[in-house]
């Protein structure tokens, strides 16, 4: 991220961008958030009636275009910067020329920089990625509904300490704090700008550029994300309940890791999160149940013709009286000891030791079945 001439959470936005093919459209986006005030400022006050009539005609204008450049459905959700993306677009395809800008309310000067900014920023990723092949295409193509969702994915990961909630009920210490947003650094709600396409929609969970202050604190470059989202991609500014009972913990075939769900909430504010997927927490339990899924043979699918067999229920490794059975000892010392809690570490001790858990396996099974699991071992 240090390779990137622009701020380090821009930075990390640009080292995401590789994914779904989204480096194109992050490059535009940080450069256009780089270089700032992309708008013309039509908000000044007129000298005259004429003048008054024709900043009117160009806000509206102005208007216009943000709601054609931030789009329907899945691309509004982006918002600010969808629009963003949007002028960039429209203004390269166009050829970037003053007469366009004037037209659609955007300053010539910015969209030149972010120009120049898009080919150093192309040229630096190329540097440090060259397999990635980044080049500036001048005639960029909206981005498809999949895109846009990893865009805004991206955007929370790099703008993670500028979340925002919509204030709930119980928030509401005073009527100004109507459609108000609480963020963990400031005491006093925000708000999503009258300019912004989110203006009216108002979703629960944003993130913002940077907030500006006048008649109120309002946010800028706001993009709405998921709540779900949240511990996903932030989890360092997240604190984790412990895996929930149900669903119960399940070994994943595709990742050989144990999974499971987890609560959360967000840091300082103790805002509740929705429940997510995500690997199971390392500690004694993440071992006790890896060797529960090898004793089914959800691990190794050759132990699984054993199953049938065995002398004890494999559920018998997450009771709290398991140490009474010498068979579970036998079995999860070995795995602590070697560091064994997923399928990969397993493989991996497999190839320096074969016989790695073959004694404390056997001690799970009749004695007449110890010579043929002897032969297949180890059972990959």
């Amino acid at each position: 991220m240090a390779s990137f001439p622009v701020a380090p959470r821009y930075g990390k936005m640009l080292a995401l961008g590789k994914q779904q093919d989204c480096l194109p459209y992050v490059v535009a986006v940080v450069a256009a958030m780089t270089v700032r005030e992309i708008f013309q400022n039509l908000d000044r006050p007129a000298g005259s009636e004429d003048e008054s009539s024709k900043l009117n005609q160009r806000r509206a204008r102005l208007t216009q275009m943000r709601r054609l450049w931030a789009g329907q459905g899945a691309s509004l959700h982006l918002g600010d910067l969808m629009v963003m993306l949007g002028a960039v677009g429209a203004c390269e395809f166009a050829g970037c020329t003053p007469k366009f800008c004037e037209d659609n309310g955007l300053r010539y000067k910015a969209m030149v920089e972010i120009r120049k900014l898009r080919g150093q920023l192309t040229n630096a990723v190329n540097s440090v990625c060259p397999e990635v092949g980044a080049f500036v295409d001048p005639k960029m193509t909206p981005p498809t509904e999949h895109q846009v969702v990893c865009l805004r994915q991206i955007v929370l990961a790099g703008l993670g300490d500028h979340l925002a909630r919509r204030l709930q009920v119980e928030d509401m210490l005073d009527p100004k704090w109507k459609n108000g947003y609480k963020t963990p650094l400031m005491d006093d709600p925000v708000f999503i700008h009258p300019n912004s396409v989110l203006f009216k929609t108002l979703p629960e969970f944003v993130v913002y550029q940077e907030i500006m202050e006048t008649s109120k604190m309002y946010m800028r470059g706001v993009s709405a994300v998921e709540a779900e989202w949240v511990p996903q991609f932030l989890p360092q500014y997240c604190h984790f309940g412990p895996p929930l009972e149900s669903p119960a913990p399940w070994f994943c075939s595709s990742t050989g890791t144990i999974r499971c769900h987890r609560s959360s909430t967000f840091f300082r504010v103790g805002w509740q999160l929705p429940a997510v997927e995500m690997e199971y927490p390392e500690g004694l339990e993440r071992f006790r149940l890896f060797a529960r899924f090898l004793l089914e043979g959800q691990v190794c699918p050759k132990l699984k013709k054993h199953t049938s067999h065995l002398l004890s229920n494999p559920s018998i490794m997450m009771k709290t009286w398991a140490k009474l059975q010498p068979r579970t000892e036998a079995i999860l010392g070995p795995l602590v000891s070697m560091k064994v809690d997923c399928r990969d570490a397993l493989l991996s001790v497999w190839k320096t030791q074969e016989k790695f858990l073959l004694s404390a396996y056997c001690q799970w099974l009749p004695e007449a079945m110890h010579q043929d699991v002897t032969k297949v071992w180890p059972p990959v």
